[in-house]
C-alpha cells in the first residue's frame, strides 16, 4: 500500500500572533480536508513564530502559545495534523532556570493527540522535542528550550528512548507509521552520538516509520536549498524513506535583523529525488500526490522577493499599514530602494524628498525627479543650502578655551547629511506620520562610509545586506524584468553617473569625482572578512600563492592592476579596508534593522565587538613576503 494523501502547508507565520496563525491553520485544515488530503503538515512554530527573542522568558506569552495547540488539534476530526508548537512543563525546570519549554512536534489525530506508548513517559501532549538546538548565526534555541539531547541526559535514558515513530490509523484503517524531526534535526551531519552522525531518520527507519516529516523555521540563504537537497540524498542513500521538507514564508525579527523565510517546502522520494516543490515566497498548500515542481529561482529574484517580504514584515510589526519616505539622491542605492518600496507598498504610500546643496548636480537632481514620475511616487524638492551655510558658520564660528578647533572637509560633509536626516527627513517623517528608510548598502556600511545620526538612521535597512555590485544588478533587474523599461536611470547604470555622496567639490560628479571605494574589488574582500571570516592574512597568502582573484571569485585583473601598481599599494589598501571594518562598528550598532539576505548580515547575525587595533603575529613576516611579489 502507497502512503496517505498528504497536504504540505507552506503558511506565512506572524511572529508573535497566535491568534492569527491559529486562524490560518484552521482555514488551511478545512482546504485540505476538501482536497481529500488525509495527513496535513505545518511548519515548525508556526502558531507562535520562531524569532521572538527574549519573550520567550515571558511565561505569560508562552503559556498562551501553547493553549493554542488544543484549538488544532480538535480540528483535526477525520483527519491527521502535525505541526510545531512550544510545549510548556511547569513541573521542571529549564537549564535558564524558568519553566522547561521544548520546541516541539504536535500530532494530532481525529480530534485527539496521538500517543507513542514505547516513549517514556511525561512529555505534555506526547509531544516530540527538537533534538538538535542550533547555536549560530541568530539562532538561540538552547537559550530557550530544552532540546530532546537535554531531556535524555537529565532523565539518565538514552536518546533513542524518545525516537520511537508515531503510529496512528488512518479513516480507512489502515496504520500509518511515521517520524518527524525539527529543522535542525536533518543537518545531523554536524552532530556526533556515540561517535556517528546523530541520524534520527535512519534510527526511526529501522523502527519502521513508512516516511519522515521535518518541520522546519528555515530562513532563506542563496543556495541553502542546494545544500539542503545534497543533505537529504545523502542521508536517504544510507536510509531510502519518503521525506518531506515543510518550511514557512514571511518574515520575524530579533530587533536588529528582519529574518525572510522563503518556504520551498519539499517532498523527497525515497531516493532523495525531487517529487514536488512549492513555490517560494507565497502561501501554498502541496498536495504530494498531485503537486508540480517549482522551478528553482535566481539569485536576483530571491534577493527581490525576499526584500520585499522584509518591507512588508513592517506592517505586520506595527499593526497597521505604514507609509514610507526616502531621501532620494538620484543615485543608485536610492533609485533602488524606493522602487522596492513602490513594489511592496504602491507608490500611494512612498513619498520622497530630495535635499540638494550646492554640491548637488543637476543631473543627479533630474534623476530623482523622474524616476519619482516613473514611479508615479509624491516628490518633494526641499533644498538644505541655507540650513547648511548657517549650521556650517556656526560650528566653525564656536570655540572652547582650548582653541578654535579644526573645521574639515569631513566635518562639513557630515553637517550636511545629519541636517538632511536628523532635521529635515526626520521631521517631514513626523510631520506627515511616515516611517523613513536607510538607503545605505552592504559594503559602505563594512567601511563606514556613512554619517551617524545622517544616513546611518531610519526604520528599516532594505539594501544593507547587498554588496554596491549587488545594488547595480538589482537595479537593472528592476527595469528589465520587474517594469520592462527604464526606471532607474540609465545613467546611474552605464557609468555615466559615478557613485559620489556629493558631499564636496571633491565629489563632483560632473567631473568623474566620486566615493573613495573600489567597487567590485572591495565587494570582494568584504565578502571574504564578513560572510566567510576570513583575516587579511589569509588574504596575504593568496596574493603571495597568486590565487587572490580566484580565491575573491572576482576575475578583472586589469582593473586590479590599474588599482595596485605595485604590491605596497596593495597591502596599503588592505590594511585600511580591514581597519574601516574594525573602527566602525560602533556605527553598525546603532545602525537601523538589516534584511537578511547573506550568509552573514550586519546586525545580531554577525555578532561583533569593538576591538582594538591587533592582527595575529604572522601578519608582519606574510607582508614582508607579499612585498616580494611582482603585479
Amino acid at each position: 500500500m502507497g502512503l496517505p494523501a498528504i497536504a504540505l502547508v507552506q503558511m506565512e507565520v506572524k511572529p508573535g500572533r497566535p491568534d492569527l496563525n491559529a486562524e490560518r491553520m484552521l482555514a488551511f485544515i478545512a482546504q485540505a480536508r476538501e482536497a481529500g488530503a488525509e495527513v496535513v503538515v505545518f511548519s515548525e512554530l508556526c502558531i507562535s513564530g520562531y524569532i521572538l527573542g527574549d519573550l520567550w522568558e515571558m511565561d505569560a506569552y508562552v503559556e498562551d502559545f501553547a493553549a493554542y495547540s488544543d484549538e488544532i488539534c480538535r480540528a483535526s476530526t477525520g483527519l491527521i495534523v502535525i505541526f510545531g508548537n512550544v510545549a510548556v512543563d511547569p513541573v521542571h525546570k529549564g537549564q535558564d532556570g524558568r519553566q522547561r519549554k521544548y520546541n516541539a512536534v504536535y500530532v494530532c489525530a481525529n480530534g485527539e493527540y496521538a500517543v507513542r506508548e514505547a516513549v517514556p513517559a511525561g512529555l505534555p501532549c506526547d509531544v516530540h522535542p527538537k533534538t538538535l538546538h542550533p547555536n549560530y548565526r541568530f539562532f538561540d534555541d538552547d537559550r530557550h528550550f530544552f532540546s530532546l539531547r537535554h531531556l535524555a541526559e537529565a532523565e539518565g535514558r538514552p536518546l533513542e528512548d524518545w525516537l520511537h515513530p508515531y503510529k496512528v490509523r488512518l479513516q480507512d484503517g489502515r496504520s500509518f507509521s511515521f517520524g518527524v524531526q525539527l529543522c535542525e534535526d536533518m543537518w545531523c551531519e554536524d552532530y556526533c552520538h556515540s561517535g556517528e552522525p546523530l541520524d534520527t531518520l535512519a534510527l526511526y527507519r529501522r523502527r519502521g516509520a513508512e516516511a519522515v516529516f521535518n518541520l522546519s523555521s528555515s530562513p532563506f540563504t542563496w543556495q541553502k536549498s542546494d545544500k539542503r537537497n545534497r543533505v537529504v540524498s545523502q542521508i536517504l542513500a544510507r536510509s531510502p524513506l519518503p521525506f518531506f521538507y515543510v518550511n514557512q514564508v514571511g518574515a520575524q525579527n530579533n530587533g536588529k535583523n528582519i529574518i525572510v523565510f522563503d518556504g520551498d517546502s519539499t517532498a523527497y522520494d525515497s531516493n532523495g529525488d525531487i517529487a514536488c516543490r512549492a513555490r517560494p515566497w507565497r502561501e501554498q498548500l502541496v498536495l504530494t500526490g498531485r503537486g508540480e515542481v517549482a522551478p528553482p529561482q535566481s539569485e536576483i529574484e530571491a534577493q527581490y522577493a525576499g526584500i520585499l517580504t522584509g518591507l512588508r514584515h513592517l506592517d505586520d510589526v506595527r499593526g497597521a499599514e505604514s507609509k514610507f519616505l526616502i531621501a532620494t539622491s538620484g543615485g543608485v542605492d536610492s533609485s533602488v530602494v524606493c522602487c522596492l518600496l513602490e513594489r511592496a507598498f504602491g507608490p500611494e504610500r512612498v513619498f520622497a524628498v530630495n535635499m540638494p546643496t550646492r554640491f548637488n548636480a543637476a543631473v543627479t537632481q533630474d534623476n530623482a525627479r523622474s524616476l519619482c514620475a516613473a514611479l508615479g511616487v509624491d516628490y518633494l524638492c526641499c533644498p538644505i543650502e541655507s540650513l547648511y551655510e548657517a549650521v556650517a558658520a556656526l560650528v566653525q564660528g564656536a570655540e572652547f578655551s582650548v582653541g578654535q578647533g579644526e573645521y574639515t572637509r569631513l566635518v562639513d560633509e557630515n553637517v550636511q547629511a545629519r541636517i538632511r536626516f536628523a532635521d529635515v527627513l526626520s521631521g517631514l517623517a513626523a510631520k506627515y506620520g511616515l516611517v523613513f528608510t536607510s538607503n545605505g548598502n552592504k559594503t559602505e556600511v563594512a567601511l563606514g562610509y556613512a554619517t551617524l545620526y545622517g544616513d546611518v538612521s531610519g526604520a528599516v535597512a532594505p539594501i544593507a545586506d547587498l554588496y554596491k555590485v549587488q545594488v547595480f544588478a538589482l537595479a537593472r533587474f528592476l527595469n528589465e524584468d520587474v517594469y520592462g523599461r527604464v526606471v532607474v536611470p540609465e545613467n546611474l547604470l552605464d557609468g555615466s553617473v559615478v557613485p559620489s555622496a556629493e558631499l564636496s567639490e571633491a565629489q563632483d560628479v560632473t567631473q568623474g569625482l566620486g566615493d573613495p571605494i573600489k567597487y567590485g574589488y572591495h565587494d570582494a574582500v568584504l565578502r571574504q572578512f564578513i560572510e566567510y571570516r576570513r583575516h587579511s592574512s589569509d588574504l596575504l597568502q593568496w596574493f603571495i600563492k597568486g590565487v587572490l582573484l580566484e580565491k575573491l571569485e572576482w576575475d578583472d585583473e586589469a582593473r586590479f592592476r590599474a588599482y595596485f601598481p605595485d604590491a605596497r599599494s596593495w597591502i596599503e589598501d588592505l590594511e585600511w579596508v580591514e581597519r574601516q571594518v574594525r573602527i566602525n562598528y560602533f556605527k553598525r550598532i546603532q545602525a537601523p534593522p538589516v534584511i537578511v539576505l547573506s550568509k552573514r548580515a550586519f546586525g545580531f547575525d554577525l555578532r561583533e565587538t569593538q576591538q582594538p587595533p591587533y592582527a595575529p603575529r604572522r601578519c608582519e613576516q606574510l607582508k614582508a613576503e607579499a612585498l616580494k611579489v611582482r603585479i
